[in-house]
């Protein structure tokens, strides 16, 4: 098999196999900050989706060795939550586990392409 392809295999599999786990994590998260705050609720199904892209790209950073990624990552985060208005303002504690956690999922998904792709 091309080192290309291998490493694009590798990718995948270590990307899907912890978000599948991670999706269940965070509808437990979700769940237990939702009960303060009615606006986590409506955002569910966008989260899912803006969640799936940020881990993506920081997988991706961290396969291509681009450190700088996180602080990309952490400056994007910034601004949009800068913009948020009153009113649809989520907790400062589900912002803040929500963003550990999906840190978290990201490392363990690097962890994981590393040990398949040797």
């Amino acid at each position: 098999m091309h080192p290309t392809i291998f490493k694009i295999l590798c990718f995948v599999i270590s990307f899907c196999s912890i978000e599948i786990a991670a999706i269940f994590l965070f509808k437990w998260i979700r769940k237990t900050f939702s009960n303060s705050d009615s606006n986590i609720k409506q955002k569910a199904n966008w989260s899912v989706l803006k969640g799936l892209l940020e881990r993506g790209m920081l997988l991706l950073g961290f396969v291509a060795v681009i450190p700088t990624v996180i602080v990309f990552f952490g400056a994007i985060k910034l601004g949009t939550r800068f913009k948020e208005s009153n009113d649809t303002k989520i907790s400062n504690d589900y912002f803040l586990v929500g963003n550990i956690t999906s840190a978290i999922v990201v490392l363990l998904e690097f962890l994981l392409f590393q040990l398949i792709s040797k």
